[in-house]
């Protein structure tokens, strides 16, 4: 058989990415297979013009880097379910602060990707001495012949959505996976390569069409606040906190005492959830702080630090507040420090001004970190919002052993054990500080909010966590992984009252602001206090509204998917949600558009 090291080529690149989507546990339908085979050839086809051991020493190399690519996907995968993208290397210098959590994605079985290198070189070598009879011109008609028909089973499917206008290739798309669905491995990386170097020199520029959907959000009514209305505002992000955590007993002991008996003297909502991607703690911070959207890939934090947002710190000062922020960390770790600045903060309380005492986790532990945080916040000028992100229960969940308290007997996961060791403690904390709050009165004509940031990362199906809790359909797992904890305490107010309507992070801002009688200007959330229900968008085009769920499918164009019933679980008809599903993709882009373009600065620009 002639060129036969490049058919086995072709049978082992294909084989690994089916091994990717069984791994990763997405879909590999029949024309997923054509797509990428076709990519493949048309990658690799140039390859049947070099002499027979050059090739085979190219295709080798070629397999090698493949693998390298597929398993570093494959990693990301499993804690973002999503793809690398070029987007990505702003956030490197950051990932060795973390790196102890993405240790625990790599699995044993992920050495299989490159045994492909080793049964190819086995087939290397036993053909070593074959030699190739083919003509030039035979290699150019095979290499040609190879390219064209690969380009053209890659490209005609590519024609015909672009001739039919499907939104996920004629309008900004919304998830990368849905890029990966419709382009191919190879075309997804390829895309998503060119896209980073067309970025150097995008036009930037707002239409007029553009400035006219952004305008639609301002209200167009004066930020005014009476004096009457000024709390002091504490809001509290606890790191991987989840609602399943709250009112959670294991082995007769309650995980979350604490937040337990908050919820008597405080909103509590239970229905809420985390809307964070890639970014995770960065992404919650700012979906919190400016009522918009996570970016598809990477965090605004690192990418887009220094464009201009509404945000509420910026608003409160407006009206008259001190802004702070408290992170017991590096200053400069994931560009909080220039974001911070940038948004409205006067000030921002780091690593250096906490004591230096035992760290848990990643950074000084929740106590000391949120009773210094209070005194840090009794040296602002009243009124004054004070932001705190939490640290001690970060993955990989790590706590000195003098501090475990649980039984956490017939449990097996090492990770899980360590979740619920650091959740009970950082609940300790938080019962520490109203504590304190309450000892100082600075609690009863306070708004004080807490919220959980993203979920354990721990609530895949089939996990221990998953089946502990009975999440098996769709929807239970869809709740178990995003929904977190709201907690409100309005001012001058103790009693109570379990809200069961539903909200995300991005409702955070605009309830915070409804409660002190500021109009949210460029906002895309909405007070969770008001009478409208709200309509909770995720990354990837999934959304709440109501007592539906809508999970859209990522192979086929936009608009497809399935509804659930969220009460029953069950698989409802489509039209239960048709009306939302355009709404929550023009909402991402929307948020897209005004962080990519800083188009809220060009605006105003625009009106001066």
């Amino acid at each position: 058989m002639k060129f036969l090291e490049y058919w086995i080529y072709l049978l082992l690149s294909i084989s690994k990415l089916f091994l990717f989507s069984l791994y990763a546990g997405t879909e590999f339908p029949f024309s997923f297979f054509v797509l990428n085979l076709a990519s493949i050839v048309v990658l690799s086809s140039w390859t049947l013009l070099l002499g027979s051991k050059k090739r085979r020493w190219v295709l080798l190399a070629l397999l090698f880097l493949h693998s390298t690519l597929l398993v570093s996907d494959l990693w990301y995968y499993r804690y973002f379910s999503d793809l690398l993208s070029i987007a990505l290397l702003s956030d490197i210098t950051q990932m060795s602060d973390v790196g102890g959590g993405f240790l625990t994605l790599i699995q044993m079985k992920d050495i299989l990707f490159f045994a492909d290198l080793l049964i190819f070189s086995v087939v290397l070598f036993a053909i070593r001495n074959r030699q190739d009879l083919v003509s030039r011109r035979q290699k150019r008609v095979f290499a040609g012949g190879g390219a064209a028909l690969g380009l053209a089973l890659f490209v005609i499917p590519l024609a015909a959505s672009y001739t039919n206008e499907e939104e996920w290739l004629v309008d900004e798309p919304i998830s990368n996976m849905r890029e990966y669905y419709q382009l191919g491995f190879w075309g997804y990386h390829g895309l998503d390569f060119a896209q980073g170097v067309g970025s150097l020199f995008k036009n930037d520029s707002v239409t007029a069409e553009e400035e006219s959907q952004i305008r639609k959000l301002n209200p167009n009514t004066p930020s005014a606040v009476s004096d009457s209305a000024k709390p002091n505002i504490i809001v509290v992000q606890l790191e991987s906190f989840q609602t399943s955590v709250i009112d959670q007993q294991v082995n007769g002991q309650e995980l979350t005492p604490n937040l337990n008996a908050l919820k008597e003297e405080t909103l509590f909502f239970p229905s809420f959830y985390h809307q964070t991607h890639e970014g995770r703690t960065s992404d919650a911070e700012f979906i919190t702080l400016t009522s918009l959207h996570p970016l598809k890939s990477g965090s605004v934090y690192t990418q887009y630090a220094d464009n201009e947002f509404d945000a509420l710190p910026e608003l409160l000062k407006a009206a008259g507040y001190d802004t702070a922020a408290m992170h017991a960390f590096e200053k400069d770790f994931w560009n909080r420090d220039d974001f911070y600045q940038n948004i409205g903060f006067n000030q921002f309380f780091s690593q250096t001004d906490f004591p230096d005492n035992q760290e848990i986790g990643m950074a000084l532990n929740d106590e000391d970190f949120l009773t210094t945080s209070i005194e840090l916040a009794e040296q602002l000028k009243e009124p004054y919002f004070a932001f705190m992100v939490a640290l001690s229960s970060h993955t990989p969940y790590e706590i000195p052993a003098e501090l475990e308290q649980l039984d956490l007997t017939g449990y097996e996961d090492p990770l899980l054990k360590g979740y619920y060791e650091t959740i009970h403690y950082v609940d300790g904390a938080v019962g520490l500080m109203i504590e304190e709050l309450k000892q100082k009165d600075m609690w009863d004509d306070s708004l004080v909010v807490f919220y959980g940031d993203h979920d354990s990362g721990l609530t895949q199906p089939r996990s221990e966590m998953a089946k502990e809790l009975g999440a098996e359909t769709e929807v239970e797992l869809f709740e178990l992984d995003h929904q977190v904890p709201l907690f409100i305490k309005q001012p001058n107010t103790d009693k109570g009252t379990t809200i069961e309507d539903t909200g995300g992070q991005i409702d955070i801002a605009p309830t915070i602001l409804d409660i002190v009688d500021i109009e949210p200007s460029y906002m895309l959330g909405q007070s969770l206090l008001d009478e409208d229900s709200n309509l909770t968008i995720f990354r990837h085009g999934a959304f709440r509204y109501e007592e539906f769920y809508f999970e859209p499918d990522l192979t086929k164009p936009g608009g497809s998917g399935t509804c659930y019933e969220t009460a029953s679980g069950e698989e409802v008809g489509i039209e239960q949600c048709s009306e939302q599903i355009e709404t929550a993709a023009d909402q991402l882009r929307i948020s897209d558009l005004i962080i990519q373009k800083n188009a809220l600065q060009k605006i105003g620009q625009s009106e001066k």
